[in-house]
This record gives structure tokens, sequence and C-alpha cells, in this order.
């Protein structure tokens, strides 16, 4: 225990530095568009786990993985001006390994932001001051200044009608190796000729899961079938931008690529698919970016509208949401003792949003974190073609570390 105080007492000193430097983090709400910067500072705490990390990873014990973080990560939050932007949790298990659970608000940071401030931390930690990253808080907010968004907001929950918040869900995670992207890459194009592009391994996998997941869901709603299918891509606006935006602007620099799809079924060749994203998302670019900034009714226009919800003219669609937390750097973060052995996400069973997924990278792969109705789900798993390319949570491959 000696050994890890002095590790504690690291973390904690190099916790308060990085704050420093990301100093909004150290505030509290105080509207929804901004955070009084009063010092108050982010929340740590550490917890000793009754097991060995290796039995906690073999397999991941997805039931139990919220208890590494300090507070209920399922749960949206209202506007509440005490809760703190960060919370951290250290966690010791038996071997000496260690797990830092962390939770923020989505108040200034997006997934990429939250890896640079882990980057900062993990740098200061080791002493690493050259890899200290320096925000900028400046471009992300003059570029897209606080707003009162109403109507498109009101546009977008004709979306989340088809997100029942809050309801039975379960997380499973699924593990597609580099064997299996390649072959799907390989699917996705053998019909396109032998000049043609491969896909990214993102566009390939979000897209063979979003099949296997409305075909799932379907089995529900077939005598729903005028109901539109949408999947919704998070797309980090800073690759998509050029020069434009720094690759340390801090904020929620997002921007939702919306596909609908028709008649998907079992049969459905996902380089339909494919191209139906890669259309989407090229969407997403330096000219958007410039529209946002020079003409502040923009986000009002009739052509952001039909950019953000074309094809949504029915009501009550059935949604599907991907986000990618790939190469943003959390397998290099370093806090002086090794890179990570895995980044997890939130699991468990709990009341939350379904039809979500979250890729996360690995050294063998690319994981997908699917959260649906646990009917779904269990659908999911039980896909013998799906099952073909995706890993039913498999052990992590790891020697313990003992500090």
């Amino acid at each position: 225990m000696q050994e890890f105080s002095n590790v504690s007492t690291q973390l904690k000193n190099s916790l308060s530095k990085a704050l420093t430097i990301f100093y909004p983090l150290c505030g509290r709400r105080s509207d929804i568009f901004s955070i009084d910067c009063n010092d108050e500072g982010a929340i740590y705490m550490e917890a000793s786990i009754n097991m060995e990390m290796e039995e906690f990873l073999s397999p991941p014990k997805l039931e139990l993985i919220n208890k590494l973080l300090p507070c209920e990560p399922n749960k949206t939050q209202p506007y509440n001006e005490i809760l703190p932007q960060i919370l951290v949790q250290v966690n010791i298990f038996k071997c000496g390994g260690i797990a830092i659970g962390l939770c923020n608000l989505h108040t200034i940071l997006d997934a990429y932001s939250c890896s640079l401030f882990l980057k900062t931390w993990s740098s200061i930690c080791k002493g690493s001051n050259d890899e200290i990253c320096e925000p900028n808080f400046s471009i992300a907010s003059s570029a897209f200044p606080p707003r009162n968004t109403i109507g498109v907001r009101a546009g977008v929950m004709n979306i989340n009608k088809g997100l029942e918040i809050e309801v039975k869900c379960s997380t499973r995670r699924f593990l597609f190796d580099n064997k299996s992207i390649n072959d799907l890459k390989v699917a996705s194009t053998k019909n396109n000729g032998i000049n043609t592009k491969l896909p990214t391994s993102y566009k390939v996998v979000t897209s063979f899961i979003s099949k296997h997941m409305i075909v799932a869901c379907m089995k529900e709603f077939c005598d729903e079938s005028k109901r539109p299918l949408v999947v919704l891509h998070v797309v980090d606006m800073r690759r998509r931008m050029g020069d434009s935006l720094l690759q340390n602007s801090i904020g929620n620099l997002i921007w939702p690529a919306l596909m609908v799809c028709e008649n998907v079924n079992k049969d459905t060749n996902i380089s339909d698919m494919v191209k139906i994203l890669e259309d989407e998302i090229g969407k997403v670019n330096e000219e958007l970016l410039l529209k946002l900034k020079n003409d502040p009714r923009f986000l009002w226009s009739d052509e952001c509208a039909k950019l953000m919800l074309e094809g949504m003219e029915n009501e009550n669609p059935i949604s599907f949401v991907f986000t990618s937390w790939g190469n943003m750097g959390f397998k290099e973060i370093d806090f002086g003792w090794g890179k990570p052995l895995w980044i997890a996400q939130r699991g468990g069973t709990k009341e939350t949003i379904p039809n979500t997924v979250v890729l996360m990278e690995t050294y063998e792969g690319i994981e997908a974190w699917v959260t649906m109705a646990d009917k779904h789900l269990d659908d999911l798993g039980n896909d013998t073609e799906f099952l073909k390319f995706a890993l039913l949570n498999p052990n992590i491959n790891f020697n313990c570390v003992v500090i």
C-alpha cells in the first residue's frame, strides 16, 4: 500500500496541475450555455477491488464495469449548477493493477476533447512536460458561439421520438478482429470492380452492424413498415474541416450524419449501406464549417434542416446512433507505468437509450459496445451471420501490471 500511496499522490498532484491548464473543468455550469470558472475543482476518489485484474477481464465483467466509475453513467443529467465537470475514480485491484474510471459532463468535452485532457494529465504524471497538450478554448467558441437552437432541436426531436429515452437495456461487447474487418472490406466491394478502393474500417464495420441491428429490431416492428429507419453517425468535425479547426480545439465539435435506410433485410448487401454512409459523411466538410461560422442564420435555414433531416418526412422513426472513440489517442495514454491494456466503455443493464453503438479502438481490431433493448440484443447475439465476424466479449490478453 505504501507503493500505491506514492502513485496516488502522483495522480492527485498531476490532476490538479492538468486542471489548471484545462481551467473550465474546475468550474460549474452557470446556465445551459456557459461555465462559471469558480475553481470548485473536480471530484477524485479511490476504491479497492477485491478481485484480481485478470479475473475481472477474463472475460470482462461488463455487469460490474460501472462499479469502476465514480458515478452512474447511464442517466442523462439535467442542468445542475452543483455538478462537477469531471469525476475520477482510481481503482486498485488485488494484484496491484490500476483502472482509472472517468465521467464528465458534455458541457465542453466531447470524446476527442476528453482524450486531450487525459493526455495532458498523464504527461504531467510521468514528467513528460514536452507532451503536454495546450488546449485552445477560443477557436470552437468563436466558430460556434452559444446560440439558442430551439428550431434545430425541434427538428432533431423528431429523430428522438424513435429513441425511447430510459428503457430497459443491456450492453454487450463485440470484437471485430483485423481479419474480420479485412474480410468485410473485401465482401463490401466484391461486385464493384477490381480497382475499387476499400472502405475504411469504421464505415464497413458500422454498416455491417447497423444492418444486423435493423434486422434484429424489425422482428418486432415488422407491422410498422412505414416507419423510417434512421442511422445517425456522430462525426468529429475536426477531422473533416481541413486546417480550419486546430486539433487541440476544445468543445463539442460534432455533427450528425444521417442515413435513411429503406428495405433493409438479412439479404441486404453492406456495400449499399457503405455507399450511403460515404455520401452523408462527405457532406460534413470545410464548406459546411464556413457556412456555420459566417452566417448565424444558417443553423435555422431550410438548407441546414435538409442537410440534417433529409428523408425524415415521416414521423416516429426507428433510430440507431453510432459514435467512435477510435484514432483519438486513448491507447497511447501513459501515466508512467505503461500504455493501457484495455479501454472500456460503460456497461451493465440499466434504464438508458437503446440502439446506440460506441466503437473502441483495440490492439486486435475494433470493439463495438452495443446497447439495445434486451430482446433485440438477444436476437443480435443469436444471429449466426453476425457472429461469423463478431466475437462476443472475448478475454483481454495481458500480463498483470504490478505497481
